[in-house]
């Protein structure tokens, strides 16, 4: 990425929105993704003094982002013992879902929580905040081929949970 901002209010600026987005979709809750976001951002101030010049700041904001949110996802299913059944309040006001596809869109958010952590994790930064296998292995800790098999076996993982061919 070159080299780092000159302040993190300047990183905040121009990966807050993603990291927020990225955290939903971890999370499953964009309130709680906020809350976490502003975590996130608590923690990038603590240790931006010690962030090479030459850091790859996206990945790194990510890699706090993910740790973040998995701790997050942890404290949440200690204290809730949450059911697989999935909120739908992210559905567009006003459109009009069928039966067929709510219990199709359930399906789907249970099989992605189902999936391992750092497979959820390499999914969601891969498929949804279009990440590359580099920076998804700078986010997550590891090299590029552990990347592409923890998507790789996400996304197998997903075939068959849904039914698909494995």
């Amino acid at each position: 990425m070159g080299p780092a901002p000159a302040s993190l209010a300047t990183l905040s600026e121009r990966h807050r929105p993603e990291i927020v987005r990225y955290l939903t979709r971890l999370l499953g809750d964009r309130d709680e993704a906020e809350d976490v976001c502003q975590e996130v951002f608590l923690r990038a101030h603590r240790a931006f003094a010690r962030l090479a010049p030459d850091s790859n700041c996206r990945a790194w904001l990510y890699r706090i982002a993910t740790n973040s949110g998995l701790n997050a996802a942890r404290q949440r299913a200690r204290r809730l013992a949450r059911a697989a059944d999935v909120e739908l309040d992210s559905l567009p006001a006003g459109q009009d879902v069928s039966f067929d596809r709510r219990a199709q869109l359930r399906a789907v958010a249970a099989a992605v929580d189902g999936l391992p952590r750092r497979q959820r994790a390499a999914l969601v930064l891969r498929q949804f905040q279009g990440l590359g296998y580099a920076e998804i292995a700078a986010t997550l800790g590891g090299n590029e081929a552990a990347a592409r098999a923890n998507v790789y076996q996400a996304l197998k993982r997903l075939r068959a949970a849904l039914g698909g061919s494995p």
